[in-house]
């Protein structure tokens, strides 16, 4: 008996096929692609600036648009630059050295523009983008795996987990930059299957770092590791095995030689090792510059999402200080700097995506300071919209994605607040990542 033969797998119509196109650019988009028009279709095409004419290979798909890799340009448009990184194209991190810095400061700040428009908000008072300098990044999470016996260490592919080994980043404060050849040599030693990651600070004691990392170590590869970190001078060393099973997510001292401190309107703190901290110290203080204009001295400020208390500390030094963050280290930190300073702030450790301070309590306080993660602070705004009578009457919130930052901002002017003032600050050069810090009143 025969077998009964078997249909032809039917084309996959949702992947184009590949094909070579002449393209006008038209514009760039909010990642730094520029942007084409096929057919009635949209096409992403990186590399490339408005007035563009190029030579183009649609690959795939994104979204309800195509994409495509840049073969050539054939026409050069105005605003086109050439990368100041030998890795640029194909590192993941940036996706607008091909800018030429006019070009590049409109579109960053453009960014943040054309959210607000999807919300009804274009009337807000955007101010002139504030720029924080290259090799001024004081923090840094590399990526690291072994291939044929050598340790490549640095930042994912473009639009892959490919990882691509850096031997300079213009991103970098050159303390970190140099550092890195050290670093190599360390992971070296360790028996690390499928590499990890290396989250590098540069505090005002030296560099911190933390490795994460599947493997377990034995004791020889500690001391090889508490070795390297008196060559290369670091303040601490620690080691963190990912996950939440036996022995996952536990941080483990490998060498502890000098405090790891950073400041925070003068005041000395250890933050934990791995923990948040603004990118830069220049995007820091102008982030602080516009909080502290904002907030009247001498009120109650709770300040959520604490982090370890670079907008806490600078803020208890005018007026008492409730600060609310999601996890214990950064809280700990931020307790012994107020502690040994004898400032007027409490803490709290509570997730305030799940239970954010509610509209009554909310009445406590004069003034909120919210600097939410990328996801923004749904939850929490919605409290702030429908408070009642008495409560905060000045809001200032830091984010690092305009678009959830907007929609937040809706939240909260449906709920009766006024936009004062949005402040856009660039310390991410090159890249779609954009901080702000919106001022608002009742």
């Amino acid at each position: 008996m025969r077998k009964p033969r078997r249909a032809p797998p039917r084309p996959n119509r949702s992947v184009p096929a590949p094909r070579t196109v002449e393209l006008a650019i038209d514009q760039v988009g909010a990642r730094g692609d520029g942007i084409a028009r096929l057919d009635g279709e949209t096409v992403f095409v990186p590399f490339t600036v408005a007035g563009d004419r190029v030579l183009a290979r649609i690959e795939g798909k994104r979204g309800d648009g195509l994409t495509a890799a840049l073969i050539e340009v054939l026409e050069p448009g105005p605003g086109r630059a050439a990368p100041p990184c030998g890795h640029y194209g194909r590192c993941g991190g940036c996706s607008a050295q091909h800018l030429d810095d006019a070009l590049y400061a409109g579109w960053k700040r453009d960014l943040l523009v054309t959210q607000l428009a999807r919300q009804g908000l274009a009337e807000a008072n955007v101010e002139p983008l504030v720029r924080v300098p290259p090799a001024s990044r004081r923090r840094a999470d590399f990526t690291f795996t072994r291939a044929k016996g050598a340790i490549l260490l640095g930042f994912n592919g473009r639009a892959s987990h490919t990882v691509i080994d850096i031997e300079r980043c213009p991103l970098l404060d050159p303390a970190l930059g140099t550092a890195l050849p050290g670093l190599r040599r360390m992971l070296s030693g360790i028996a690390v299957e499928g590499g990890g990651e290396l989250i590098v600070t540069l505090t005002e004691g030296g560099l911190d770092v933390l490795v994460e990392a599947p493997a377990r170590l034995d004791l020889f590869e500690r001391e090889a590791l508490a070795a390297a970190a008196e060559s290369l001078d670091l303040a601490r060393l620690h080691w963190r095995r990912p996950g939440t099973g036996p022995g996952g997510g536990f941080v483990e001292p490998i060498a502890r030689r000098r405090p790891a401190v950073v400041h925070f309107g003068g005041m000395a703190v250890e933050p934990a090792p791995g923990a948040f901290l603004q990118p830069t110290r220049g995007g820091e203080l102008a982030i602080v510059g516009a909080i502290l204009a904002a907030i009247p001295r001498d009120v109650p400020v709770a300040d959520l999402y604490a982090g370890c208390g670079s907008f806490s500390l600078p803020l208890a030094l005018r007026g008492p200080v409730h600060a609310v963050e999601g996890e214990q280290g950064p809280v700990a930190a931020l307790d012994a700097a107020a502690r040994r300073e004898g400032l007027p702030l409490s803490s709290e450790v509570r997730d305030l995506a799940r239970r954010p301070l509610a509209a009554h309590e909310l009445k406590a306080y004069r003034a909120v300071v919210l600097d939410p993660p990328r996801a923004g602070a749904a939850a929490q705004v919605a409290e702030l919209a429908r408070r009642g009578a008495g409560g905060p009457a000045t809001i200032a919130m830091v984010s690092c994605n305009p678009a959830t930052l907007a929609r937040d901002l809706r939240t909260l002017c449906d709920g009766g607040w006024r936009i004062e003032r949005i402040v856009p600050i660039d310390q991410f050069p090159w890249s779609a990542h954009l901080e702000a810090v919106s001022i608002l009143r009742l």
